[in-house]
């Protein structure tokens, strides 16, 4: 393994604590008790939500042009290193933010929760940058997997300091918490080092200094629209990819929800996050193995079929073993079908406009967002409010389908 291919894993390890302590755990469980402790309950959970949703809106609109713009003129590395030093920062900066202050939590962490995706969009293209279509399974999977590998352990580190707060010598559990947070922009400075002192971007030869390089990169965004409707294979695997990976994104989100439903705390929570992590670690790895070994299509496949029947057993889950087994299930498919659909559309697109696609490739996936929320929101039911995951099995059948048409030469 290269340098440079390390080094870019190296960045997967370190993001994903922000993934796991802020995304996942930490902010949703401690906004509406500390900076929203003023708010009733309704509010906090409706601000957090709007906070979120107006910071993928933002993502979903701009992606393709951040992506266009960095092929344009070869400042990928710049403006990935930008984007990741103000969600650091962001994240960093929770942790004098004091009780009561919701305005001021609420914006620093959705303008992390921006510059992480967006950042996300470069680290995708630089992956076709640093190594060869022929690993780009391989190497996309051991991203993914030591990244569930890090995020884990930071997240493990930070739910000690949580639980067993008085034998640590904090004053009390939320100070442990916003200490949590440091320690996440402590450790993605680290993890990214290694990315930001190998990587170089490419030289760019142009005839001619472009006058207005953001009207250039709506052109190109234009151009890349063009070419996705007139190129089968990608117009098709972006329809699937935006099906599927939005029952991943629901399956992900219902975790927290279903544990509240079955009464378990917050320790409880947090060891089912715990399980997705280092569940997800070996089984990554072994799903690259499948994926360099057969291909990323397959993968695809196997994990939809597993996702059904993830949603099929949460439909009896009635105590905290019960959500144990399904923690475990999600993270034994979660990393392999996410790893396998960015190399898969790695291998599929034309590498000189890699930053253009990849930029519709994370729109994408935040534009299917809306759906599975959508559809556990209707057919949500007051005596069995577990049936509202059901109706996302339509979006794995119809992602699959869709997916089968999809043929794995690449271009």
């Amino acid at each position: 393994m290269s340098k440079l291919e390390k080094a870019w894993i190296s960045y997967d390890l370190g993001n994903s604590a922000f993934a796991t302590t802020v995304l996942a755990a930490f902010f949703p469980l401690f906004f509406p008790e500390f900076w929203g402790k003023d708010l009733t309950s309704v509010q906090s959970a409706s601000y957090l939500l709007w906070t979120v949703a107006l910071s993928n809106f933002l993502l979903f609109i701009s992606a393709p042009v951040i992506g266009a713009l960095t092929d344009i003129n070869g400042s990928t590395k710049k403006i990935f290193i930008t984007f990741t030093a103000i969600a650091i920062i962001c994240v960093g900066v929770l942790f004098f933010t004091k009780a009561g202050m919701w305005i001021f939590a609420l914006i620093f962490f959705g303008v992390a929760n921006y510059f992480f995706s967006a950042g996300n969009i470069l680290y995708d293209k630089i992956l076709v940058k640093i190594t060869s279509p022929d690993r780009y399974s391989k190497i996309s999977g051991i991203g993914y997997a030591w990244g569930y590998f890090g995020g884990g352990l930071l997240f493990l580190i930070n739910s000690i300091m949580f639980m067993f707060w008085e034998s640590l010598w904090f004053e009390n559990s939320a100070e442990a918490i916003l200490f949590a947070f440091l320690t996440v922009s402590i450790w993605w400075s680290i993890f990214l080092l290694p990315l930001a002192i190998n990587y170089k971007d490419e030289k760019i030869v142009q005839d001619q200094i472009q006058r207005n390089i953001i009207a250039e990169s709506f052109k190109k965004t234009y151009s890349t629209i063009k070419s996705i409707s007139e190129n089968k294979k990608i117009f098709l695997f972006l329809l699937a990819f935006f099906l599927y990976i939005d029952g991943v994104h629901t399956v992900m989100s219902s975790a927290v929800l279903y544990a509240k439903l079955l009464n378990l705390d917050d320790s409880a929570i947090i060891v089912g996050l715990l399980i997705v992590q280092f569940v997800a670690f070996p089984f990554t790895l072994i799903w690259a193995y499948v994926a360099e070994k057969y291909n990323d299509k397959l993968v695809i496949n196997l994990s939809i079929l597993i996702y059904i029947g993830v949603i099929l057993f949460s439909l009896t889950l009635s105590n905290a073993i019960e959500f144990y087994i399904l923690a475990a299930l999600v993270g034994s498919v979660q990393g392999g079908i996410q790893a396998s659909s960015r190399s898969f559309f790695a291998t599929i697109i034309p590498a000189e406009r890699s930053g253009e696609f990849f930029g519709f490739f994370n729109m994408f996936g935040k534009a299917g967002a809306f759906i599975g929320p959508t559809l556990v929101g209707v057919a949500l039911s007051p005596d069995n409010i577990q049936l509202g995951l059901l109706p996302v099995i339509l979006l794995f059948v119809l992602g699959g389908i869709v997916l089968l048409k999809v043929k794995h030469e690449t271009i």
